[in-house]
């Protein structure tokens, strides 16, 4: 089974290779918008929106006890007002700079206690992403050991503010005393504004890369991280160019919100950016993976999904007899050629026949509903070649056919035609 895998899997590779580059590009935005669809990309992200209201002020406020040990707290609030700026406008951007800044700087009053409170606040938001991630990539993210996620989580959240507080170091070190004591006024002038512009996004790339390749629960590919990082971070760009050149238009609103306006406008914008860093997830997922479009359309025969039907089965009933547990679906695709489609369309049949049981809510993972010795390979295959044709009276020529095969073989129908089937009805 495994050989003919690693055999067709080749011959799909070398289909691709060949294939011209436009077409290959557009059946990738084609397989990419379809999963992007199917997994309700927007409605994850809404949900993300309201954690990320929770969670907002506390981060800040991490971000502030931490940067303020590099001494760079000032440049932080100095940044921080004019990426809202460049996105919201002069009156958005300044009122949601001072708002957040107002915030955290109480906040900060709470002394140690305060501060672990907003590790913990911090990480529910990281434990929130961490899930929606592991459930593009049909990954259990629960089977995680405790210990393992919480260091991985601390780990994202000081690596993520290390790498803020060194962009707005070194930031804040080449344009004061580093260029003028060296005299470079083409380094002042030039490489400043090549860092202020290209700086943020290398943080931002930084920051996707490293959530696609920690997050999800399986062997993420490099290079699939990099891109969908990538896309992700063209995206975000195209997010803020966006707003900021309709500010002016709808700063109508402000008008009839107040202060509001700036607030209605935030919401919006991290909405756009989680819809953007989940599709870039959904981007690597699909890259890794590469299912075809076709073969995503593509009628299921009764022989296909008898054969997909037993060999999961198999797959499922072998681990678990060997004490492994749980089969997630990433050991079923690993050994199987099987798309998204036919694979999701076998297990909810063998749910519904009592054949497996899914182990947690995302049905991710799943184990043999009863034990092996009770499930009888007629009554599996019962089930997948389809029970509702021995249900019915036999109506009609096809019902008739089906029984037919169902009780005796395919080669029992011999020499048969159309022809002979139409003279009969």
């Amino acid at each position: 089974m495994k050989g003919k895998t690693v055999g067709h899997t080749a011959k799909r590779i070398g289909s691709h290779r060949k294939a011209p580059l436009i077409k290959r590009l557009t059946t990738f935005v084609e397989v990419w918008y379809g999963k992007f669809s199917k997994d309700r990309i927007t409605i994850l992200a809404s949900g993300i929106v309201y954690t990320t209201l929770i969670s907002i002020v506390p981060f800040i406020s991490f971000l502030v006890a931490f940067l303020s040990l590099f001494d760079v707290l000032q440049p932080f609030y100095t940044m921080l007002a004019e990426i809202f700026t460049s996105i919201f406008g002069e009156v958005a951007g300044g009122q949601l700079a001072r708002m957040i800044e107002g915030y955290s700087s109480n906040a900060s009053g709470l002394g140690a206690i305060g501060l672990v409170s907003f590790i913990i606040t911090s990480i529910l938001l990281i434990h929130k992403v961490w899930d929606v991630v592991n459930q593009l990539y049909r990954s259990a993210s629960s089977n995680m050991n405790v210990v393992k996620r919480s260091v991985g989580f601390l780990s994202v959240l000081l690596i993520g503010a290390i790498l803020l507080g060194a962009y707005i170091s070194v930031k804040s070190l080449l344009s004061t005393w580093t260029a003028k004591a060296l005299g470079w006024d083409i380094f002042d002038n030039t490489f400043m504004v090549v860092l202020k512009l290209v700086g943020p996004w290398i943080i931002g790339w930084l920051f996707l890369f490293l959530m696609i390749m920690v997050a999800p629960n399986a062997k993420v590919n490099t290079a699939s991280a990099a891109l969908g990082a990538l896309v992700g971070t063209v995206g975000m760009y195209g997010v803020n160019a966006l707003f900021s050149s309709l500010i002016s238009k709808i700063l109508s609103y402000s008008v009839i919100y107040g202060s509001f306006a700036a607030v209605f406008l935030f919401l919006l914008w991290v909405y756009m950016i989680w819809v953007v860093i989940l599709g870039a997830v959904e981007v690597s997922y699909v890259h890794q993976y590469q299912p075809e479009k076709g073969t995503l359309v593509k009628p299921v025969s009764p022989a296909e999904q008898l054969a997909n039907g037993v060999n999961v089965m198999m797959v499922i009933g072998q681990k678990y007899r060997n004490g492994g547990g749980e089969t997630k679906i990433r050991d079923i695709t690993d050994r199987l050629l099987m798309n998204e489609r036919q694979l999701f369309a076998v297990l909810d049949l063998l749910v519904e026949k009592n054949f497996i049981i899914a182990t947690n809510p995302t049905r991710t993972a799943y184990v043999p509903a009863r034990p092996l010795e009770d499930l009888k390979v007629v009554q599996l295959v019962g089930a997948l070649y389809g029970e509702v044709y021995l249900e019915q009276n036999l109506d009609t020529i096809g019902d008739s056919i089906a029984s037919q095969i169902n009780s005796k073989g395919i080669k029992t129908l011999g020499a048969l035609s159309v022809s002979n089937l139409v003279e009969r009805v």
